[in-house]
């Protein structure tokens, strides 16, 4: 395996003494992985004993599954990348933010790995090359890199890339508060769809012939209290959020309604805020039959440590519900 063991060599060489510029860091990083830090993965992984370090690399910086795996098999075998976990004079470095004999620490690599990962995943799916923000790619990669630092966001790099763009710059760093593919996802539909929710002028709505549930959701979307926090609409969009509020499953009701132990008014503001996120199909998604208990459980979780419950205000409750979307 020549390339392998000339990257080895490479490294050795630039391992030697710290890298003093940005370029330098860049190069004795990469090698390093594709030189040493490949030899210990393909050791541990039998199925890549015969593949060349360089191979390797490139094998799991374009699968996100695959370099989850590393990662994590990184975190459970700390101890055989001992002899590479060492700082400028040798000496062990057992924490993540301390710097190693690069000059950078484990965060700082593991940063540019999923960012490596990243732009490899945009340049396959969106097109073009992610170092020119003219293209797709480069142009999704310009938008999100700032915010690709933790090990946890590999697996989420196939959600990123259907975020529409005006969407990723508008979210910024809120993206990190989100770890949830699911909701990613949902944001990613809702994003592109128009919005289901547009604001209109105050008018008068007639009380409509609707099942028992449904007559619930109705009059509380119509009272006074829940109408100044959520706002007036006319009566087809009140109908369309009470059909959708209709379809909210019986585990929304238990583990996070009666959970919280909330009030009619209090859920029919916390779910019209959750589907002005979502949109439709992504409310249903979470919210409907069968929707994702998960996500339900999360958020009722969330909601809990920030106390709320039958007292707190309609007016905090939409900030809350986001929050707790953002974790």
């Amino acid at each position: 395996m020549p390339r392998d063991d000339a990257s080895v060599k490479r490294s050795t060489g630039d391992a030697a003494r710290p890298p003093h510029t940005h370029n330098d860091v860049v190069r004795v990083i990469n090698d390093t992985l594709k030189g040493k830090v490949a030899a210990v993965f393909r050791s541990l992984i039998p199925a890549f004993e015969n593949t060349s370090g360089e191979e390797f690399y490139d094998i799991v910086m374009a699968n996100s599954e695959m370099l989850h795996g590393c990662i994590a098999i990184f975190r459970r075998n700390r101890q055989a990348f001992r002899n590479l976990l060492v700082d400028a004079r040798g000496r062990p470095v057992n924490d993540d933010f301390v710097a190693l004999r690069c000059g950078r620490s484990v965060h700082d690599v593991i940063a540019m790995i999923v960012r490596t990962h990243a732009k490899r995943h945009f340049k396959a799916t969106l097109g073009g090359d992610p170092n020119d923000p003219k293209s797709r790619a480069g142009a999704m990669y310009k938008a999100i890199n700032e915010y690709l630092i933790h090990d946890w966001q590999v697996q989420l790099v196939p959600h990123y890339a259907p975020l529409p763009l005006a969407k990723v710059q508008e979210m910024g760093p809120r993206l990190l508060d989100i770890r949830e593919a699911e909701i990613l996802d949902s944001i990613a539909e809702a994003a592109a769809a128009p919005s289901p929710i547009p604001s209109h002028s105050p008018r008068a709505a007639s009380t409509p012939d609707l099942p028992q549930p449904e007559q619930l959701w109705w009059k509380a979307l119509r009272d006074p209290e829940v109408i100044t926090v959520l706002g007036e609409r006319p009566e087809a969009e009140t109908r369309e959020l009470v059909a959708a509020l209709g379809e909210v499953n019986e585990l929304v009701h238990s583990d996070l309604f009666n959970r919280l132990r909330i009030s009619t008014n209090q859920a029919a503001v916390m779910m019209v805020t959750a589907y002005k996120l979502l949109g439709r199909a992504g409310f249903r998604t979470q919210f409907g039959i069968p929707g994702k208990p998960a996500v339900v459980a999360a958020i009722a979780q969330r909601l809990d440590k920030r106390a709320v419950g039958p007292h707190t205000d309609l007016k905090l409750l939409p900030q809350m519900m986001e929050g707790a979307f953002r974790g």
